[in-house]
């Protein structure tokens, strides 16, 4: 498999020449980059607002996880789904009906945050266990049934996530977010019951990438977004796609934006919003705004984004959930 990211990004670039970013030469483009063909790429309009990829992964369902994790996962989704549970009964009068099984006055519907999270962010075959009143919540909000099983999936796929939504972590496991219900209920977790952490060798290749990316003349990034890269936690897949876009022309680097809800450094950033190709602003200048749109939907999985979508901050660049990029990444270029 082809990784954007082969060649060193790290020796200064030639400046761009005025009117706009070179076009890439076959010269130019690194040795396992995967691009349009030689040349100029063809004209191709400005995405509008919530474009997305041309190439999507395909995944079925993954191995087996580790059987203690999955016993305490569903541990977890019992004790939130008592404390979810709704019953109705008759007062003492005998008249209005109550809430029991529940200390705190239980939402009317699913968080929307939660919804868009589930819509947005899981690759084919992901799952996102949940409690049964969620679970019918989330559905009639408009999530795909076939991503909330009734009974938890067992994880250990670093492509494919099965995670869950508890009120109280389990051993082991990666809160990814955060969301409130409201109406003074609890807050509902959304983790990853088995995350495949990197490598020392996946670690570190990830940390030369992001180093050779800073290192490089050619890049500015505002200051959150170089912290960021300092610290390497961007996920590999959308790391090799800055460290190509380094290395063909330099980058600018907007910022690594979160989600609502998500708990900040508890995965590698998978969205970047790029503000600049080759000096040149985008999406001011139309003409390098398509080039990279062209570019983006010219890879392939896994580094084929999920969502390509012109802001007014620049083009965002985003990749749905899984547990370990670092791997897949590692099996697609051995």
């Amino acid at each position: 498999m082809h990784d954007p990211s082969e060649t060193d990004p790290g020796p200064p670039q030639a400046p761009a020449r005025q009117g706009g970013p070179r076009h890439a030469a076959p010269e130019d483009v690194p040795a396992l980059a995967v691009a349009a063909p030689p040349g100029p790429p063809p004209a191709a309009p400005a995405a509008p607002a919530g474009r997305r990829a041309t190439h999507r992964r395909r995944r079925g369902p993954g191995p087996a996880g580790r059987r203690g994790r999955w016993l305490a996962l569903v541990a977890a989704l019992l004790a939130v789904g008592a404390v979810l549970a709704v019953g109705l009964v008759h007062g003492d009068d005998g008249a209005s009906p109550g809430i029991v099984g529940s200390t705190a006055p239980q939402p009317a519907g699913a968080p929307a945050a939660l919804v868009d999270w589930m819509t947005s962010q899981l690759p084919d075959g992901g799952t996102v266990a949940a409690p049964p009143e969620l679970r019918d919540a989330l559905l009639r909000a408009g999530v795909d049934a076939a991503a909330l099983p009734q009974s938890p999936a067992e994880g250990g796929d670093p492509g494919s996530p099965a995670l869950a939504v508890v009120g109280s972590p389990p051993p082991g496991s990666r809160v990814l977010a955060r969301f409130e219900p409201g109406g003074g209920a609890a807050p509902l977790l959304l983790v990853d019951p088995a995350p495949v952490d990197p490598t020392d060798e996946q670690r570190a290749r990830r940390e030369t990438l992001a180093a050779a990316v800073l290192a490089n003349p050619t890049t500015r990034a505002e200051d959150d977004a170089r912290a960021v890269l300092a610290a390497a936690d961007v996920d590999p897949r959308l790391l090799s796609l800055v460290a190509a876009l380094t290395a063909r022309e330099g980058v600018g680097l907007w910022a690594f934006p979160a989600l609502p809800g998500e708990e900040p450094g508890a995965a590698p950033a998978r969205r970047v919003v790029v503000d600049a190709v080759g000096g040149t602003p985008v999406p001011a200048d139309g003409a390098t705004t398509q080039r990279l749109v062209a570019w983006l939907d010219a890879q392939l999985p896994p580094f084929a984004p999920d969502v390509v979508e012109v802001t007014g901050d620049g083009v965002l660049i985003a990749f749905d959930y899984v547990p370990g990029p670092d791997a897949v990444v590692s099996a697609a270029t051995p």
